[in-house]
């Protein structure tokens, strides 16, 4: 038995949801509503002590953090091969991997500015919510969190984070070959780019890649967004209702870009 704890817009969910439909493995979902605090519950903190998600759950035994979990699912199911045989290959996928791992505090920022906040406030007044960040056992989203409250978070850091995303972007462009995923055969790392590009595509594509600015990231994401597996990993439905419409972001871009 397959349970993935997982939430719609999560980056890392939306990675991991779309390596179980490549490897066409069914599982049960079990949802956990980020803007009700779900993660903060005792139940949900007994399985994962940093109280973010996804985290998967196979026979019994628990996994963590998106990355584990899909080079889990890679060896664990059959199924098309999503880590290349050839070494070189493999390392290239892992590389970017950690270069997703060493942008995600930028697209956070963004994300966190733009969207989480304006979400939550929606749905909380401010003495609650820095209740809650002060309970995240996570110190760098507590820190995060509490800060974005009290409006900390600067224009300055927005732009120096909009710069590292661009940063890393440019890097893509720079190792995409036309018509070829990003190290040759579709792999891990085309996912765990994915729901990043994603993301970005609600914040606002336009200030990021289009077929003249980053051609090569535009094309390739382009291919991206046909792939089903891509379709069903972020039409996950924002169970509370909302989606990213609530905040004046445009949850549809990806797919008409």
């Amino acid at each position: 038995m397959i349970e993935l704890y997982h939430f719609w817009s999560s980056i890392c969910s939306v990675r991991v949801r779309m390596a179980l439909e490549e490897k066409q493995v069914p599982w049960t979902s079990r949802y956990v509503d980020l803007f009700k605090f779900d993660q903060l519950r005792p139940e949900y903190l007994a399985i994962n002590p940093e109280g973010v998600v996804p985290t998967l759950v196979h026979n019994g035994e628990v996994i963590c953090d998106s990355g584990v979990i899909n080079e889990y699912i890679e060896a664990a199911f059959d199924g098309v091969r999503l880590i290349p045989a050839d070494p070189l290959k493999a390392a290239r996928v892992r590389g970017f991997v950690k270069a997703c791992e060493d942008g995600f505090e930028a697209i956070v920022k963004l994300t966190m500015v733009k969207y989480i906040l304006p979400k939550l406030r929606n749905r909380w007044g401010d003495e609650a919510l820095r209740e809650q960040a002060a309970r995240r056992p996570s110190k760098f989203l507590q820190d995060l969190h509490s800060r974005g409250i009290r409006g900390e978070i600067s224009e300055a850091e927005l732009a120096e984070a909009t710069v590292r995303i661009g940063t890393f972007l440019d890097q893509l462009e720079t190792a995409l070959v036309p018509g070829q995923w990003l190290v040759g055969d579709f792999s891990l790392a085309d996912i765990c780019v994915a729901p990043f590009m994603f993301r970005l595509s609600a914040l606002g594509q336009e200030g990021f890649w289009s077929e003249t600015r980053r051609p090569k990231v535009h094309a390739w994401y382009a291919a991206l967004s046909e792939r089903p597996s891509f379709k069903v990993a972020t039409s996950w439905p924002d169970e509370s209702g909302g989606g990213y419409q609530e905040v004046g972001l445009a949850q549809d871009r990806a797919s008409n870009s």
